[in-house]
């Protein structure tokens, strides 16, 4: 059976969450075993930091709830990979990095590639590399255009954080092989086949 791991990121308003849907059906059109997933998880731990987004907590306490909610994540990640399935997950490690990074340096100062940095090294006992990751870079002018209809933003999603998670990922996705980037710019369907042309080239 065929097994693997794919990850999708990139900031709000990119566009992963549909087009890893659409490649999960097309997976599975393939005949093959899908198995789709999201962080925070839709578990107790995933609520948890879900609340965090909400409320002004300390940096580190949000980026050990971000671990926890993984740590568990990644054990059921493992378990699906073990029985043959392919997972994908729209966000894992890659996204907790690049954001929080933003965040210390926002909230804390100091500087932003030495707070990603640590931010890999803590995450790495509780995750496991990914086949495959896909970044959706979309210039967040375009992304908050996108998201301006959904209602109330989020903390994240303001114009000065969302450039600096942008340069985050394009700084990880530099220094990581298992990284393609995609134009997330162009159209739905130009998205989808880019993607796909890119899965099974990979995979």
């Amino acid at each position: 059976m065929v097994s693997g791991f794919i990850t999708f990121e990139g900031i709000d308003g990119c566009g992963k969450s549909t087009v890893s849907r659409l490649i999960g059906q097309q997976l599975q059109n393939e005949g093959l075993h899908v198995q789709l997933t999201i962080e925070p998880t839709r578990t107790w731990l995933g609520e948890a930091v879900r609340r965090s987004y909400t409320e002004e907590i300390n940096p580190y306490t949000e980026a050990f709830l971000f671990l926890a909610d993984r740590a568990t994540h990644t054990d059921w990640i493992k378990e699906k990979m073990d029985h043959g399935n392919i997972v994908i997950s729209d966000r894992y490690s890659d996204s907790t990095v690049a954001y929080q990074a933003a965040l210390f340096h926002q909230k804390l100062g100091g500087s932003m590639p030495e707070y990603l940095k640590w931010l890999q090294e803590v995450s790495q006992p509780v995750i496991i590399k990914p086949n495959l990751t896909l970044l959706m870079d979309i210039d967040p002018e375009v992304s908050l255009a996108r998201l301006s209809g959904r209602g109330k933003m989020e903390k994240f999603e303001t114009l000065e954080n969302l450039k600096l998670v942008r340069k985050n990922y394009l700084t990880i996705a530099k220094n990581s092989a298992h990284f393609k980037i995609i134009d997330a710019s162009k159209s739905l369907e130009e998205v989808t086949e880019e993607v796909w042309k890119i899965i099974n080239q990979e995979l």
